[in-house]
């Protein structure tokens, strides 16, 4: 009794079916989606209601005016960008060199809105226009930067597959496919973000 009390016990743990990672892959993406939707409409009802609330008059504060040039470069940027992206989900064997341009225009957008802040001449005291710009501007680079590091994630994981066949037997096309689905989801809904920041902050200034 007492070497039966005192056996070692193996825990078995059940594998996850196989099935489930592309499922849990698409929820997990439209959760974050979500997350990051609520996050940044906040820049958009700050423009309404700065924009709305203005009794002060100072909704701009001086000459408050980005370059219009810059905001469509980056715009087109965005958008070939995102296309490029769905060209790769929808032909994988063109992943590594359309998710390559998608990688490459994605960066150079968020490269045109350094370049943006260093023309601008004014700051987020200029105004509640300059304060949403400012700020919107911000955190908007900062989630390109973060899609960028994603999409240069999916372009090396297919380069990689393509080179080594040890690689394509660790993981199946089924999870990589869904995994650069799920890429080209959360960065088109970045890019329709991107849309909306330029008609508001470009275009409806």
């Amino acid at each position: 009794m007492e070497g039966a009390a005192s056996a070692h016990r193996e825990l078995e743990i059940e594998p996850e079916p196989s099935h489930w990672q592309p499922r849990a892959t698409w929820a997990g993406v439209r959760g974050f989606t979500g997350g990051a939707a609520f996050f940044l409409v906040s820049f958009v009802f700050a423009y309404f209601y700065l924009k709305a609330q203005d009794p002060n008059s100072d909704w701009k504060i001086g000459k408050v005016q980005p370059g219009i040039g810059l905001g469509v470069a980056i715009l087109v940027s965005l958008l070939v960008s995102a296309a490029a992206l769905r060209i790769a989900v929808q032909r994988p064997e063109s992943t590594v060199r359309s998710g390559g341009v998608a990688l490459a225009l994605a960066f150079l957008a968020a490269v045109l809105q350094v370049i943006q802040w260093t023309t601008l001449g004014f700051g987020p005291a200029s105004g509640g226009y300059a304060s949403v710009y400012v700020g919107w501007t911000i955190a908007y680079t900062v989630f390109v930067l973060g899609c960028c590091y994603w999409i240069e994630t999916q372009v090396a994981t297919a380069w990689r597959r393509g080179r080594d066949a040890a690689a394509r037997a660790q993981v199946s096309d089924e999870l990589v496919h869904e995994g650069l689905k799920a890429c080209s989801f959360f960065w088109n809904f970045i890019v329709f973000n991107g849309l909306v920041l330029f008609v508001l902050l470009y275009a409806l200034r």
